[in-house]
Formats: structure tokens, sequence, C-alpha cells
């Protein structure tokens, strides 16, 4: 009997190059996606009528700031009036100090139509950071 034995091949070792670049890839990928942010609550208080409240009955302590959100209509640029006073984003927290001094305790945010979330949401934020106590919205 014949036997003829072909001869064994080396066995090829599995190059681990590319499978070290897509563990890189997909480690990148969900760095990337994840976001990093701080997270912290925003209480916001819907201004209106409180249920078992009666509209005769003045509440406790009325709101004396007036603060009126509205985007420019060319620009599309935050335009805040504060009492009748046109502020920037930034001075608000001042301007709401400085009533605050003067015996103010709550104020009332009322966006215009055209006011995005995320300005709402910076206003409220920049109301938070002044000594005003409560800080109501009040949506049409």
């Amino acid at each position: 009997m014949i036997s003829i034995r072909t001869p064994l091949g080396k066995r090829r070792r599995i190059p681990l190059t590319p499978l070290i670049d897509v563990i890189f890839i997909l480690v990148m990928f969900f760095l990337l996606s994840s976001s990093f942010g701080i997270w912290r609550p925003l209480e916001v208080s819907l201004g209106g009528e409180r249920a078992g409240e009666s509209v005769s009955q003045p509440p406790e302590a009325a709101p004396s700031i007036l603060i009126l959100a509205r985007p420019h209509q060319e620009s599309g640029v935050l335009r805040l009036t504060v009492n009748g006073l046109e502020l920037e984003l930034d001075e608000l927290a001042d301007e709401l100090d400085r009533l605050a001094g003067l015996g103010a305790v709550g104020a009332i945010l009322i966006p215009a139509g055209g006011t995005g979330f995320q300005e709402v949401v910076r206003i409220l934020d920049e109301a938070r950071s002044s000594r005003i106590k409560r800080v109501s919205l009040k949506l049409d």
C-alpha cells in the first residue's frame, strides 16, 4: 500500500491588527456618542390659577417682576424685557438681584411664540442664580 503524505502546511496565525483596529473604533464611537454633561434638575412652576384657588382672592405674594423673552424678528437674537427695561441675558441676574434688594420675591417669565426651549432654560437658569426666590413660567 502506497501512502502519500501531504505535507502539513504551516498554521497561519490570525492577524490581530484588524481586530485591534475594530475594537479601537468601537471604543472611540462609544466615547464620542456619550455625553458627559452635568444634569441638574430645574424646578418649573407654570403660572396661572392653582387648584382650589379662587380668582377673587389675591395671591399671598404677587410676583413683582415681569420677564418677557422674544427673539428678534430679523436676526433671531434673544431679547429680554424686565419690567420694561431691555436687557441682555448676561445682565439678567444682576437686575433680578437689584429688584430682589428692593423687595421683589418672585418673577413671571413669558416667552414669545418663537422663543426656543433652550433659550427659555437658559433664562430660567440665569434667574435661578439670582436672589429671586420663585420664578414662574407662563405659556400661552
